[in-house]
C-alpha cells in the first residue's frame, strides 16, 4: 500500500505545478473529440479486446503444463520457471494505480472539464492497445514463463490463460496511458507537469514490467515489445485528434493551380 500513496502523493504534488483553473480553460482541452473518429475506435478497439473473454473456449499450449526450457531463446531463458505470487500482486496494483492516477494529471493541469476530456482520449490509446495485444497473444500462442518450471499449481499451466505471454499487455496499457497523458499535458504549454507525469508513469510500467516478469507471466522480450507498442500507440491514438487539415480553394492573383491551405 505504502507504493500507492507514494504515487498518490506524486501526483497531487504535480497540482503545485500547475496554473490556475482560469488559465487551463483558456487554453482549451489538448484533444478534439469527433464522431468520425471515436466511434470507429470505440467500436473497433471494443470489439477487438472483448476476445479476452473468449479464452476458456480455447486450448492450453501444446506442451502444457510442462513446457521445455530449451526451446526459449537464448536472452529469455534465464527466466523461464519463474513464478511468485508476491510479484503478482505487486503488478496488479501497479498497474491499477498507473492507469488511474497518471491520467488525473490532466484534471491537475486542465481542470475537470477538459482534463476529463483529455482522459476519454488517453482511455481509447488504452483501449486500441488491448485490441492490438489480446488478438496477437491467441495467434502467437507463446508459452509463458510459468509453464517452464513446477513452481506454479497446475491449474495455471494447464489453461489458455497459459499460452497469452507474447506481449505483455499491462505494460503496453500503462506506457500508452503514460506518453498520451505526457502529450496532452505538452499541448496545453504544461512542459513541467508533462515532464513530471512521464517520469512517474515510465517509472510505474517499468515496476509493472519487473513485476510480470518475476511473477512469471512474461518473459522480458514480452514486456520491451509492451513497452514498445504502448509507446507507438500513445503517441498515434492523440495524433488522430489532433489534425486539422482541410482543402479549401483559395483566389489569388500571384499564381495559378491549386493551392492547399
Amino acid at each position: 500500500m505504502n507504493r500507492h500513496f507514494a504515487l498518490i502523493g506524486a501526483l497531487v504534488s504535480l497540482g503545485t505545478f500547475a496554473p490556475t483553473t482560469a488559465r487551463a480553460q483558456e487554453i482549451g482541452p489538448a484533444y478534439r473529440l469527433s464522431v468520425d473518429v471515436d466511434v470507429p475506435v470505440l467500436l473497433i478497439g471494443v470489439s477487438l479486446a472483448s476476445s479476452y473473454f473468449l479464452m476458456g473456449e480455447t486450448a492450453p499450449p501444446v506442451c502444457a503444463p510442462r513446457c521445455d526450457p530449451a526451446r526459449v531463446n537464448a536472452f529469455d531463458r534465464p527466466f523461464a520457471g519463474l513464478y511468485s505470487t508476491r510479484w503478482q500482486t505487486v503488478g496488479d496494483y501497479t498497474t491499477v494505480s498507473t492507469l488511474v492516477l497518471v491520467p488525473l494529471a490532466l484534471v491537475a493541469g486542465e481542470g475537470a472539464r477538459d482534463g476529463f476530456h483529455d482522459i476519454l482520449v488517453v482511455a481509447e490509446a488504452v483501449l486500441v492497445t488491448s485490441a492490438v495485444q489480446v488478438p496477437i497473444s491467441y495467434a502467437v500462442a507463446r508459452p509463458r514463463p510459468r509453464l517452464y518450471g513446477d513452481s506454479a499449481p497446475l491449474n495455471e499451466r494447464d489453461d489458455a490463460n497459459g499460452g497469452r505471454s507474447f506481449f505483455s499487455g499491462h505494460v503496453a496499457n500503462c506506457v500508452a496511458a503514460t506518453i498520451a497523458t505526457s502529450g496532452a499535458l505538452r499541448r496545453v504549454q504544461r512542459p513541467r507537469l508533462a515532464l513530471a507525469t512521464l517520469v512517474v508513469g515510465l517509472a510505474g510500467s517499468a515496476l509493472v514490467g519487473v513485476a510480470r516478469v518475476g511473477a512469471g507471466s512474461h518473459f522480458p522480450s514480452d514486456v520491451l515489445v509492451g513497452a514498445m507498442v504502448g509507446t507507438g500507440v500513445g503517441i498515434a491514438v492523440p495524433a488522430l485528434h489532433t489534425a486539422n487539415v482541410q482543402d479549401a480553394p483559395l483566389a489569388s492573383t500571384s499564381g495559378a493551380g491549386l493551392t492547399i491551405a
